[in-house]
């Protein structure tokens, strides 16, 4: 559910507990963490998540992920919870993926290409990087790759290199993060564990 999706709910104000977040206990604070996390599509971080919950401690709010990760783990929940991209999210676990992807209907067409996920590689670890680098490093044109990168924010413009005609430089977005569900950069595998896996 986005955010736009979450303002849209009109909700009876007769209805809303009028309990004050900041009074909730250890088990209400874990739920409602798990509500907020349950309603959205994107990895929230932990302060966010804090003053969504009244402003309470950073810590502790890190604390009670840690607890909800644990209980989801010990009760064998289809989902897990995760970190990634600086922030949390419910991820299901990948034995379940064969009957979302059919749920859903993912088409094909939205998978990356061999020649967009290669062009991506390079960006990923040699960024900043400019297109001509890339181009040097594939051997060819990779125009229609950086479009299709842009228009899925897997990559962004970064700022310009400091050569003769100051060409764009590019790195990746935290949506790239997202999509292929890494806390980090440092999570990417390195050239030599690729070359061992080949």
């Amino acid at each position: 559910m986005t955010e736009e999706e979450i303002e849209d709910i009109e909700v009876n104000e007769d209805e809303i507990d009028e309990e004050p977040v900041e009074s909730l206990g250890r088990e209400e604070s874990r739920q409602a963490l798990h509500a907020l996390l349950f309603v959205s599509d994107r990895p929230l971080s932990a302060d966010r998540l804090a003053e969504a919950l009244g402003d309470m401690d950073r810590d502790v709010v890190v604390t009670l992920l840690d607890e909800l990760r644990v209980e989801l783990e010990e009760h064998d929940a289809p989902y897990v919870l995760r970190e990634i991209a600086g922030g949390y999210q419910f991820t299901t676990k990948a034995r379940f993926a064969p009957f979302i992807q059919r749920l859903l209907q993912i088409k094909k067409s939205n998978r990356l290409s061999k020649a967009v996920l290669e062009t991506l590689a390079i960006i990923a670890y040699k960024q900043p990087v400019t297109r001509a680098e890339v181009e040097s490093i594939r051997g060819v044109s990779v125009s229609y790759a950086f479009d299709i990168l842009q228009e899925k924010r897997l990559i962004k413009v970064a700022g310009v290199a400091e050569v003769p005609g100051r060409p764009k430089v590019y790195r990746t977005t935290e949506e790239f993060l997202v999509h292929f569900g890494i806390k980090s950069l440092k999570e990417l595998p390195t050239i030599e564990e690729l070359r061992e896996s080949n």
